[in-house]
């Protein structure tokens, strides 16, 4: 990465997503937490949170972690964000930026685009994973602290999409998420940090 990082106020509607989904449920639900907030705090939450995000060809600027709060974000009519520019690949044409940041480990592997023009243009081009929204509902529900590890989410969603169908978490959500539990206990959760609640309510 770029030891000159620096940060930059841009244009949330300009920023581009370097992944193809969100979970829209989980989308709403910051939504929830961000009108909750006074004027006070939104400004607050803005200047203590920005966006990393790699400078790439066409002088824009791509996201490259926090898609569903941009999204959320952008729903909510925030005009500009905080944006830390982590790197600047300006310089390389679009082919070359996007195997860029595969090499970096900048796009998740799984499932992704193999070029530039795959990717969505804009944020509210990102389609709904309705995976992505039970892994961020089980957090919630569990009390786990967020993993940190690269990707992480995208791989329990992907964990969770070959055992669970989705007729089950769009027809009986609960039923879903008690299935959730369990399958992230046995793969993931044998040794539960003290806030994790998946064990207990997985047995039950």
């Amino acid at each position: 990465m770029d030891a000159a990082a620096r940060n930059v106020s841009v244009k949330l509607a300009q920023l581009r997503p370097t992944q193809i989904a969100v979970g829209y449920e989980a989308v709403d639900a910051k939504r929830l937490k961000w009108r909750a907030l006074s004027a006070g705090e939104k400004l607050r939450f803005l200047a203590s949170h920005p966006f990393p995000a790699v400078y790439g060809p066409g002088a824009q600027y791509f996201l490259i972690d926090g898609h569903h709060m941009a999204l959320a974000l952008l729903q909510e009519r925030v005009d500009l964000v905080s944006v830390r520019q982590i790197e600047d690949l300006s310089a390389l044409d679009a082919n070359q930026f996007f195997v860029a940041l595969r090499k970096r480990g900048l796009i998740c592997s799984s499932g992704a685009p193999q070029t530039l023009s795959e990717l969505p243009r804009a944020l509210q081009d990102l389609a709904d994973d309705p995976f992505r929204s039970l892994i961020a509902r089980l957090r919630r529900d569990c009390g786990c602290p967020k993993d940190h590890a690269p990707f992480a989410e995208f791989r329990w969603a992907d964990f969770l999409r070959v055992h669970i169908k989705l007729d089950l978490h769009r027809s009986d959500p609960a039923l879903a998420i008690k299935a959730a539990k369990r399958l992230i206990r046995d793969a993931w959760c044998k040794d539960p940090c003290a806030e994790c609640r998946c064990t207990e309510e997985a047995v039950s």
